[in-house]
């Protein structure tokens, strides 16, 4: 069964390649814009999921045959595509051909351009690249020092070495 958040995030990958979500019987659609802010959900993608859970048996991603409600239950899941790795619903212990919404994009998938991602926390990603960068100075430190420490290797003049940054 696909969980909630597995749906929303199903949704939000494909809201940013165009694709609306539509609704039957009011015969419109819903395409938030924008869709994050910050690491968050915008507001207009909260409101149109908030039309989406309580309209759920109405209304489908442009170009698949699932409900929202479909997808909610224990009947489908939710990977990722064999074409273009874009999420898509997929029933359980079923072998059925299902289409991926990528199906009716012609110009999908295109790895020139960035692809469709989840929100990302700043924070978090600036910590990591900070730690990566600390551990590499610490490798290169210790390289350093077990080269100028080995007697077997030619030792260069102190202009030739790397300075320590």
């Amino acid at each position: 069964m696909a969980s909630v958040s597995q749906v929303r995030a199903y949704l939000a990958y494909w809201f940013q390649l165009g694709k609306p979500i539509v609704f039957q019987k009011e015969q419109n659609e819903c395409l938030p814009c924008p869709i994050f802010q910050g690491d968050r959900f915008s507001q207009a993608f909260e409101t149109c999921w908030q039309r989406i859970v309580q309209n759920a048996s109405d209304c489908y991603l442009q170009g698949t045959d699932q409900t929202a409600a479909d997808l909610l239950t224990e009947n489908w899941e939710i990977t990722g595509c064999a074409r273009c790795t874009m999420p898509v619903p997929m029933p359980v212990n079923v072998v059925a051909p299902t289409a991926c919404p990528c199906h009716d994009l012609p110009l999908w998938p295109n790895n020139e351009v960035p692809q469709p991602r989840m929100r990302i926390n700043g924070n978090n990603h600036l910590e990591g690249i900070r730690d990566r960068l600390s551990a590499s100075s610490v490798e290169r430190d210790r390289l350093r020092s077990a080269y100028l420490q080995s007697p077997d290797l030619p030792k260069l003049t102190t202009d030739e070495i790397p300075p320590k940054t």
